[in-house]
């Protein structure tokens, strides 16, 4: 049988990519994952020029729109993200993938949990934001099946695993 190709936080296999240098690595999902898919191991925030550690980033409400900040320093790196995230949707387009599974209230994949907060980095406004690069990954393949993690078995029956 065939495997089918599906993107995933790199994180969530093991790659240790995560803003303080770990991963959130889930044996749940390489277990129930590995003999049917090709994983495809995507990290934003390290693919885009981000260092390993990194300041913990947020998502911020500005007159641009949602903006993706450092926490600290307010450094915008909204940016340098949309740049490197638009050439990564055409890999992943040639490559073609089924589906992606997003790692959760990250300010770049979190698909429907990240935080948002107001302007200047103040209260948070929601709990319920979607990522920058899930933002454009659900832009861009709006019919491809996507879960966060926690979300397993559902995104599985999707896909008919």
């Amino acid at each position: 049988m065939k495997k089918i190709k599906i993107a995933i936080s790199a994180c969530l296999i093991g790659l240790k990519y995560r803003y303080d240098g770990e991963s959130r690595f889930s044996q749940t999902i390489v277990d129930r994952l590995k003999d049917k898919v090709d994983f495809i191991p995507v990290c934003p925030e390290v693919e885009c020029g981000l260092s390993i550690p990194r300041p913990k980033m947020h998502l911020e409400v500005s007159a641009k729109g949602t903006r993706m900040k450092v926490t600290e320093s307010s450094a915008d790196e909204t940016d340098r993200m949309i740049t490197w995230a638009e050439n990564k949707l055409d890999q992943l387009e040639r490559l073609g993938i089924s589906g992606y599974i997003f790692q959760a209230r990250s300010p770049s994949c979190g698909l429907a949990d990240a935080k948002l907060l107001a302007p200047g980095g103040g209260r948070v406004i929601s709990t319920a934001e979607t990522g920058i690069f899930a933002k454009m990954i659900k832009r861009r393949f709006p019919k491809l099946i996507v879960a966060e993690e926690k979300d397993l078995e559902e995104f599985c029956r999707q896909l008919g695993l």
